[in-house]
């Protein structure tokens, strides 16, 4: 097979790139493979790993620039996370780094859910409670005007604390993927080669 061949089977897997993206990419590749003089496909997956492999790189080296010239949201730092984890299972000399990355990302993920599920169970349990108590409240408002006042007032509170529940729950899930996802950056950039052209360095 030819190095063409090569090409073709890596930019069909790159369609999360734009276009501009995807000729830079395969422009760069191109000048490479000819500066090396590789003259097959076999010579090209020996230097450079098969098409899936350098896909995956490639596909991650592009998501850690877009995280650095915009704010990532959640799902994008859980999307890196995932495509940098199989660009490092992809290079054999980086798979023993990818299972230890991977079992910390198996706890991270674990202390993840364990707090949403403590939020949850949290949350819930002050929304019941400052609805049943505004509800108390509103019916003996009229039976015992301060009794009925405080139970609303203190189902408010339930009700506000509730909603701060959440909100902190978001932000300390959004903060842990933060750190999820500046750690395995960290740690690719360490092992990835080669550089490739228009990626940070």
């Amino acid at each position: 097979m030819t190095t063409q061949a090569y090409l073709d089977k890596f930019a069909h897997l790159l369609k999360e790139l734009s276009p501009d993206e995807l000729n830079d990419v395969l422009e760069y590749y191109q000048e490479y493979i000819l500066d090396a003089g590789l003259p097959d496909y076999t010579a090209v997956v020996q230097q450079l790993g098969t098409p899936q492999q350098l896909a995956r790189k490639t596909l991650a080296d592009y998501s850690i620039q877009r995280t650095q010239v915009s704010k990532a949201s959640p799902r994008h730092n859980a999307h890196l996370i995932w495509l940098i984890l199989l660009a490092l299972f992809a290079s054999p000399i980086a798979l023993p780094l990818a299972a230890v990355v991977l079992a910390f990302l198996v706890a991270g993920i674990a202390v993840v859910i364990a707090i949403i599920f403590t939020a949850i169970m949290l949350v819930a349990a002050l929304f019941l409670a400052g609805g049943f108590l505004l509800i108390a409240g509103i019916a003996v408002l009229f039976q015992s005007f301060i009794t009925g006042i405080f139970y609303i007032g203190t189902g408010l509170i339930g009700l506000g604390a509730g909603a701060l529940g959440l909100l902190f729950s978001y932000l300390i899930v959004k903060l842990l993927l933060q750190w999820g996802a500046a750690l395995i950056k960290h740690i690719y950039r360490k092992v990835r080669t080669p550089k490739r052209k228009g990626a940070n360095h």
